[in-house]
């Protein structure tokens, strides 16, 4: 019993030592850049031995896509619960649209997964293609079906890949840019009514902008 007691503390303690690498690896990487940052910094900041980064991520690159796959699996699953938030019944495309933006205005994020996300899509490293093919990818194919089912532009073809894009940028930006929002509208942070408003004014536009000029007919 003593023993098993003691490899579960030992578990217990390299789970957190993990999670203290993750976590600073993630704010340093975020603000500085992987370039800028050493494995002794990261450790420091961490409180932990150098060493247990190689130990847990066998080195500085290691950490690294650690943190890229750990921002993925938090970017994926915000969209993820966003979309499902609309429920499988949902009426059309308006609500869903409306229900995606105020999943997204309403649950937190981390302010170094939004600033290390900026940094790879500004200036890609090789984490980059990681981070595309485990979240942004998925995240813009469901955002296609959406384009396709509210536009009529097939899935593929280029305007289906624009519109989607699109629809990621504005249905992220009030989340991603809540500062800066907040600080024109003269708010100290979102409401309830707010986030109904906004989400409201978002799913008018994505659609307006999905149907203009296509005489689609409204499949909501």
């Amino acid at each position: 019993m003593e023993i098993r007691e003691q490899r579960d503390g030992r578990l217990a303690r390299g789970g957190q030592t993990r999670a203290r690498l993750l976590d600073e690896g993630l704010r340093l990487f975020a603000l500085k850049g992987y370039d800028a940052v050493t494995t002794r910094e990261i450790a420091a900041a961490a409180g932990v031995n150098q060493a247990a980064i190689h130990f847990h991520f066998q080195g500085k690159d290691g950490l690294y896509e650690a943190v890229i796959d750990h921002v993925a699996r938090l970017l994926l699953d915000l969209h993820a619960a966003s979309a499902e938030s609309s429920g499988p019944d949902a009426p059309g495309a308006r609500e869903h649209l409306a229900a995606r933006a105020a999943s997204l205005l309403r649950t937190p994020r981390s302010r170094w997964m939004t600033l290390l996300l900026q940094r790879e899509c500004i200036m890609p490293t090789p984490g980059f293609e990681r981070l595309y093919d485990k979240a942004l990818r998925p995240i813009l194919e469901g955002l296609s079906e959406v384009a396709e089912d509210a536009a009529g532009c097939p899935r593929g073809g280029f305007e289906n890949t624009a519109l989607s894009f699109c629809l990621f940028i504005l249905l992220s930006a009030f989340a991603r840019n809540r500062s800066t929002f907040l600080r024109w509208a003269g708010k100290d942070d979102y409401s309830s009514s707010d986030i109904q408003a906004v989400s409201g004014f978002v799913a008018d536009f994505l659609l307006a902008g999905l149907r203009r000029d296509r005489g689609a007919a409204p499949r909501d």
